[in-house]
Order: C-alpha cells, then sequence, then structure tokens
C-alpha cells in the first residue's frame, strides 16, 4: 500500500502555527495576571487608604474630646458655653500624609430638639402644656424657613404615644400605611433627625432647609442662647424679630450670657416687660450646652472619607455617644 508523506513546507507551517497559538494564549495569559495584579494592588492600596483615613478621623475624634474635657476643666462652675471658646474652633484643611484633614464641632443645643415635641398619652397637664408650648417654638421655626407648619403637627403625631391624629394637620399610622412601602409612626423619641424624612410633608428640599436648624436628642433639651442661630433664637417669643434676634447675637459675641436670668432681663429691655414671663421663658432657654457633634471630612488621592462623631459633655468627663459614616 502507498503511504502519503506531507511536504516538509507543511509540517512546518503547521508548526508555525502551533507556536503562534502558544504565544498568544500565552500572552493572554500573561496580560491577564498582568491586570489581575494591578487590580490587587490597587485594591491593597484602596483598602490601606480607608484604613488610614478612618484613624484620621478618630484621631479628629480625640482631639475635639480633648478640646471639651479642656473647656470642662478650665470652667471653674461650668457656668456657660459660647462660640468664642476653642471648642469652637474649626480646623481648617490641614495636611496630614496623603491627604488632608478638617474637622468643625458644632453645639447640637444650639438647634431645636425635636424630641422635646415628645408627651405621653396619659401625661399630666403642665407636660402637655410644656409639649404646646414646644410645638409653637417649632412652628415659628416652619415659618421663619418659609415652610409649612403643617409639618410640626405632623413631626408630633410622629412622637407621641398615641395614635390618635391631632387636628388639623397632624399624621398617624393610617397616613403611612398606605406608602409604598408601608410603615407606621415611630411613637417614641426619634433616634436621629433623618426620620422627618419619612414625615408627613417633608420632601428632601424641604429637610434640607430644616436640618440645619433641628436635631434629636436622647433626652429633652433646653436652648442655649449663647450659640443658638437667629432662625431659633427668635423662635423663642413670638414677638422676637428678626432685628431682636440679631442684636442679642451682636451683642453675646462681646458679652455671653452667663446666666439664664441676664437673658431674660435682656429680654425685657428689648420687648413689652409685660409679654417677657421669667417662669414661661426660663424652662426652655441655657447658657450651658452638653450634646456635641464633630463632623470631620478626610481627603486623600482616591478616597474622601467623613465621619460624624456626637459627645457627651458630663460632669467629669466627654464621652462618645455615636458615630456615623457618610451624609448626616
Amino acid at each position: 500500500m502507498a503511504t502519503l508523506n506531507k511536504r516538509p513546507s507543511q509540517q512546518q507551517g503547521i508548526a508555525l502555527i502551533t507556536a503562534i497559538v502558544i504565544v498568544a494564549m500565552a500572552s493572554i495569559a500573561a496580560v491577564a495576571m498582568t491586570h489581575n495584579l494591578q487590580l490587587n494592588i490597587r485594591r491593597t492600596g484602596n483598602i490601606q487608604a480607608a484604613d488610614q483615613s478612618y484613624y484620621y478621623t478618630l484621631g479628629s475624634e480625640a482631639w475635639s474630646r480633648g478640646m471639651l474635657i479642656r473647656d470642662l476643666l478650665d470652667d471653674d462652675s461650668k457656668e456657660y458655653d459660647s462660640l468664642d471658646e476653642n471648642w469652637a474652633i474649626e480646623l481648617p484643611p490641614t495636611p496630614v500624609e496623603g491627604g488632608e484633614v478638617q474637622a468643625v464641632t458644632t453645639d447640637l443645643q444650639s438647634r431645636f430638639n425635636l424630641n422635646n415635641l415628645y408627651v405621653e398619652a396619659e401625661a399630666e397637664p403642665q407636660v402637655k402644656q410644656e409639649a404646646a408650648v414646644q410645638l409653637a417654638i417649632f412652628q415659628r421655626i416652619l415659618a421663619a424657613l418659609e415652610l409649612p407648619e403643617s409639618i410640626a403637627q405632623a413631626t408630633q403625631d410622629w412622637l407621641d404615644s398615641d395614635i390618635k391624629t391631632s387636628f388639623p394637620d397632624g399624621a398617624e399610622d393610617i397616613e403611612y400605611l398606605g406608602q409604598e412601602p408601608a410603615y407606621r409612626t415611630a411613637n417614641g423619641y426619634m433616634a436621629s433627625h433623618t426620620e422627618l424624612r419619612l414625615i408627613k410633608d417633608i420632601d428632601q428640599e424641604s429637610y434640607d432647609i430644616l436640618a440645619p436648624h433641628v436635631v434629636a436628642l436622647p433626652v429633652k433639651t433646653p436652648i442655649n442662647v449663647n450659640t443658638a442661630d437667629q432662625i431659633v433664637l427668635k423662635s423663642l417669643l413670638n414677638e422676637l424679630s428678626d432685628g431682636h434676634a440679631e442684636q442679642l447675637i451682636s451683642e453675646r459675641e462681646e458679652n455671653p450670657f452667663k446666666e439664664t436670668a441676664s437673658f431674660i432681663e435682656r429680654l425685657r429691655e428689648l420687648l413689652d416687660k409685660n409679654k417677657v414671663k421669667s417662669e414661661e421663658i426660663e424652662p426652655l432657654i441655657s447658657v450651658d450646652s452638653h450634646f456635641f457633634q464633630l463632623e470631620t471630612v478626610v481627603r486623600m488621592e482616591n478616597i474622601s472619607q467623613r465621619l460624624v462623631s456626637r459627645l457627651y459633655q458630663g460632669s467629669e468627663d466627654v464621652v462618645v455617644i455615636s458615630r456615623t459614616t457618610g451624609v448626616y
């Protein structure tokens, strides 16, 4: 039987094609390995940068806590807190290894505490009256910001322990069970003022306007008249105007109020004395604070990290009560 032999040129061609395929496959594998290696290197670098930036935020927190402790120790009787104290000094963008750190400490008692609106269904008449006064303050804040005053009653219904809808602008479970997804009112203290986004008549725009002036603290708190802004300060009394609030702020920059009695006396000088009753104003205000918030932003080459720390200044120490990352 005759044997068919391939020509040498054909064999060489097959060998060449095989070699090219092998080289191509090896090249693809090498490129894939290099790409994966680069991704792993980048991923590792990002993890290291994230860890580094987080420790920078904790360092900023320790710095703020130290300033508040110093404030506690420097004040003989912790008489008052004002914006001319060291804790209120903003840390501008400060270079650190690999990036920069920026931080600012805010007095949370400069804001209206939404949890002041909370009232038990079976509360004593006096307690309900106190809640009504707080509701009026909140309504004046909303009016000053040109937001619907209906938000005030809806917020109080969100907090109070009953399921009775306040007339005419309240909102209880029945209002929210028809939402998608459905949910119920809290019937208790807010954990965060961000809960406002769940309440009737509050959209993102109105929330953004209101948020800088309110807070949700774990206990009911008075407003510090040494740190409150114009909107919050003038909400204390219906008779207070923008001009009155601006004047009080200008005066406290030079001479902070060291006791609530001096603030009330100044109100009597600005307004009709008969309309300023100390027994009504006194429970609403303070000249010192215990709750503070530190916002730290760390910017590095590929990472930006934000930490919001809430601190409580007691009679002997300052403790961190919460930490939140991201937008808050």
